[in-house]
């Protein structure tokens, strides 16, 4: 099953148009279900404009004319009575249907509405998400893409819908092949509603869900969540990463992950690992190539064999980029331009 689940405020059309892009996907798509998010007055603009029968267009709804244009199923397009957000009102002792969103608290309020909404889909594995951004505040749209990121699917979609000019503000206007043209401006110009472009963008987004496994069950309140997140993912950014050395193997273990070294990359890295311990970072690989130098000397007798134990610039270049191949994958890589990276503890 696909639900659609859309952000509305003052201008319900962009629910219809991403419908009507939806459709003319190759292949087709037309959720089941179509679920709405949305204010008090957002609530009565959708019944005003969608639901409810116009004569211009043969006294039904605009939502019953699109779904007989696009040929849909008695299980398809079945729109969802729409999800009013409410917050806590302290003076009477219980929610109320938010009238707009301009203070914090009521963010705070969409933020968990909203939130609560996606998870009511994404828990079922069965039921695919298509999430619009395109109606309502701002605000309501960038929570929604929050939520999509922090428990959305990979297979999920988040999407926004863009209309050609004038009819991006053209009143009256909600699909293409929509009846009751031609379409006046408010300057008095006739449009046709055929001549409409409709362009459905798909939004990337990253899922967390990947990576925190305890969002695959319920994971409450969303401000709870993202702080829990947030201090995990400060954490491991702190870890301090176990490096550790083994020149007579040939051998760089970071993070208990071993990787094959030719010696004289070993040496440098082991040297450039030093400096970054030091807080002594060489500015440039001239000047790096000297340092090293000086340093082998007097490391020489731990490191190993190593043919040709003299350097320069070229020769550390080359290694560098030797170092750069092998841990292009890595999760931390200790060979980057600056040479400055995250906290590490070196074993030799």
């Amino acid at each position: 099953m696909t639900t659609l689940l859309a952000v509305t405020g003052l201008s319900p059309a962009i629910v219809t148009e991403t419908i009507f892009a939806l459709a003319r996907e190759k292949p087709a798509v037309l959720p089941e279900r179509v679920a709405f998010i949305t204010t008090l007055t957002g609530a009565a603009k959708l019944q005003e404009q969608l639901f409810t029968p116009l004569l211009e267009w043969g006294n039904i709804t605009v939502w019953e004319s699109l779904r007989r244009i696009l040929g849909t199923n008695d299980r398809q397009l079945i729109a969802e009575a729409p999800r009013i957000i409410h917050y806590p009102n302290a003076r009477e002792g219980r929610t109320a249907p938010l009238e707009d969103i301009v203070t914090p608290n009521d963010n705070h309020a969409a933020a968990e509405c909203i939130f609560a909404a996606v998870w009511d889909i994404v828990r079922d594995r069965n039921n695919h998400l298509i999430a619009s951004i395109a109606g309502g505040r701002k605000t309501m749209g960038a929570l929604l893409h929050s939520a999509v990121s922090l428990i959305g699917r990979e297979n999920d979609r988040l999407t926004h819908i863009l209309v050609d000019p004038p009819f991006d503000a053209l009143p009256g206007f909600f699909f293409p092949s929509q009846p009751g043209s031609p379409l006046l401006s408010r300057e008095g110009r006739a449009y046709e509603a055929s001549s409409a472009r409709l362009h459905l963008a798909d939004l990337p987004f990253v899922s967390l869900r990947n990576k925190f496994r305890e969002l695959d069950e319920l994971p409450g309140s969303y401000l709870d969540l993202r702080d829990s997140l947030a201090r995990r993912l400060q954490q491991e950014s702190a870890r301090e990463i176990p490096i550790r050395i083994d020149h007579r193997s040939g051998t760089l273990h970071v993070d208990d992950t071993p990787y094959p070294v030719r010696a004289r990359a070993l040496a440098i890295l082991h040297f450039i690992l030093e400096c970054n311990l030091k807080d002594q970072i060489p500015r440039d690989q001239i000047s790096a190539a000297t340092a090293f130098q000086s340093w082998y000397d007097q490391k020489r007798a731990t490191l190993g064999h190593i043919d040709h134990p003299n350097f320069d610039e070229s020769d550390f270049r080359r290694e560098l980029h030797h170092l750069r191949d092998i841990l292009a994958k890595a999760p931390w890589s200790p060979t980057r331009r600056t040479l400055q990276q995250a906290p590490f503890r070196l074993i030799e």
